[in-house]
């Protein structure tokens, strides 16, 4: 089985470099194609005694996110940057983890995915950072140090 994982790809976190149509495209184009047997993603949402505020001082969707522009199999919510849970994917699917934002949450669920022995793949071309190229390639970088062969 072949899943891809969907990081955060939401109107809220699109870049001014322009990534953001790509990446959605990608997902669109994953969503109507037969490559992937699931598309499932995740939906970063902020609360205001959330840790994102608490340590992060960040309060942008305290009133909500917008609605995803692709339609997956499965949405999980979350007010992390990682998930919770993972037991939802199966120990011998091929994972593909694409999204937002590479150095945070794709990063995070790459390290989740890694310590809890799953075969996947960050497909970086479809990997973005919403706060532009910098901290994009600072994710790269570390995601490639970390873990160079699950790194694409």
């Amino acid at each position: 089985m072949k899943i891809l994982l969907a990081v955060d790809i939401q109107p809220e976190f699109a870049d001014k470099d322009g990534m953001y149509p790509k990446i959605l495209g990608f997902v669109r184009d994953a969503v109507a194609g037969d490559e992937y047997q699931r598309v499932i993603a995740t939906k970063c949402l902020n609360r205001e005694n959330s840790n994102y505020v608490r340590y992060s001082g960040w309060t942008d969707m305290l009133d909500g996110a917008k609605e995803l522009e692709f339609e997956p199999d499965e949405v999980i919510e979350k007010i992390s940057y990682g998930l919770l849970d993972y037991s939802f994917l199966a120990k011998d699917a091929e994972i593909h983890v694409i999204g937002y934002n590479t150095g945070a949450c794709v990063l995070k669920v790459a390290l989740d995915l890694f310590d809890r022995d799953y075969n996947f793949k960050v497909l970086t071309k479809y990997c973005y950072s919403g706060d532009g190229k910098y901290n994009h390639e600072r994710g790269l970088w570390t995601l490639k140090n970390l873990m160079e062969y699950a790194v694409e």
